[in-house]
């Protein structure tokens, strides 16, 4: 099993989501816990990192697999996530 950690930037935005959306994303994390290919690799500036739709949001992670560690990058819309 894996420790789900989330970043200065992801809990904020965590905290900023609608109920409805927080719910989703929450399960979303705790679903990463037991599987960290949950989500689609990403290319480019983001290569070492994955993510997972839920429309319309997106979860950006890095997992580190040697120390069973998942460092969430970013929770948002997908318009802003990137940015």
């Amino acid at each position: 099993m894996y420790h789900v950690i989330l970043g200065n930037r992801a809990e904020k935005d965590l905290k900023k989501l609608d109920e409805r959306f927080r719910e989703k994303v929450i399960k979303n994390l705790r679903m990463l816990k037991i599987e960290p290919f949950l989500g689609e690799k990403m290319m480019g500036e983001f290569k070492n990192s994955y993510r997972i739709k839920i429309p319309p949001l997106r979860i950006i992670y890095t997992p580190d697999f040697k120390n069973k560690i998942i460092w969430v990058r970013a929770i948002g819309f997908r318009g802003e996530v990137y940015r």
